[in-house]
């Protein structure tokens, strides 16, 4: 059996082919290129497969987008009607996290809880190998947690959510204007903040140790609400762990309610690929 998972998020659309329990072939779009449903099927022609799973990027119940904040062309559509019945839509954070629960960071463990720092913050729980998705199956949007009552605005329509201050569509916001009142050329990309720091930059180093602080505060709360054997992190900001993880261990430790910090926090064991082996997961361990 062949089985195609797509891992559809903010900039990127990840893609990966297994056959025999092997991921046989993968490869990455801009996802500017698949705007809508239509251009994505348009796409999905070139793959020949016989079961498809689709991970995405937003809000969605029953197949039907309810919302997707970085892609509002998909905003309302029934996948199942476009691609079939018998696709599976899951949440690309969920899907991340089953990966690293099953196949990485978190394998043997009983409550893992994945959280994916990109163009959003994305998040999972997983316990006991099952996708825990709450009552309306739209649970663990960790990156809309409010960590600012006065905070700025998110996409999402609320204010001072965990993703308005660690999403990197804001955040390199932020650094750019701090950039350019020391009168220093401003970062494009979460990517050239790193690059910057690792050549010694004191301002994208001073940036960086914001961003641990705040991802701190999430993660805090996430260890005295759930109390998690392991929390993986993962997108494509976790390249930068060894810059912020000093800041955010320094901040968890200030807010946790727990005496002594045993919650394990990793980086990801499966990089890019955590999210399709989640999907393919999903398919054989229906059977």
């Amino acid at each position: 059996m062949r089985v195609l998972v797509t891992d559809f998020g903010g900039l990127r659309v990840k893609w990966g082919l297994f056959e025999g329990g092997q991921l046989k072939e993968k490869g990455v779009i801009d996802s500017s290129s698949v705007s809508s449903p239509e251009k994505f099927v348009g796409f999905l022609r070139r793959f020949e497969y016989d079961r498809f799973v689709l991970g995405f990027a937003g809000l969605v119940r029953d197949g039907i987008v309810l919302h997707a904040p970085n892609h509002p062309g998909w905003d309302g559509y029934n996948l199942h009607r476009i691609f079939g019945e018998d696709i599976i839509v899951e949440n690309d954070a969920n899907l991340f996290t089953l990966g690293e629960a099953i196949y990485g960071a978190g394998k043997e463990r009983r409550f893992v809880i994945g959280v994916t720092l990109g163009t959003g913050v994305g998040g999972g729980l997983v316990i006991n190998g099952e996708i825990i998705r709450g009552a309306g199956g739209l649970g663990m949007e960790i990156g809309h947690i409010t960590i600012g009552m006065e905070g700025p605005p998110c996409n999402c329509g609320s204010y001072g959510c965990a993703e308005a201050y660690l999403g990197g569509v804001y955040f390199i916001e932020r650094a750019a204007r701090l950039f350019v009142r020391h009168g220093q050329s401003a970062p494009k990309s979460m990517k050239h903040l790193e690059e910057a720091a690792r050549m010694g930059s004191r301002l994208a180093g001073y940036m960086w140790n914001e961003y641990g602080r705040y991802l701190g505060v999430l993660m805090a709360s996430l260890i005295n609400i759930f109390d998690p054997e392991i929390i993986v992190i993962g997108g494509g900001i976790a390249g930068a762990y060894d810059l912020f993880k000093d800041a955010m261990f320094k901040e968890i430790q200030r807010r946790r309610v727990a005496y002594t910090l045993s919650t394990e926090i990793v980086p990801s064991a499966l990089g890019t690929d955590a999210a399709l082996w989640g999907g393919y997961h999903l398919v054989t361990a229906k059977g």
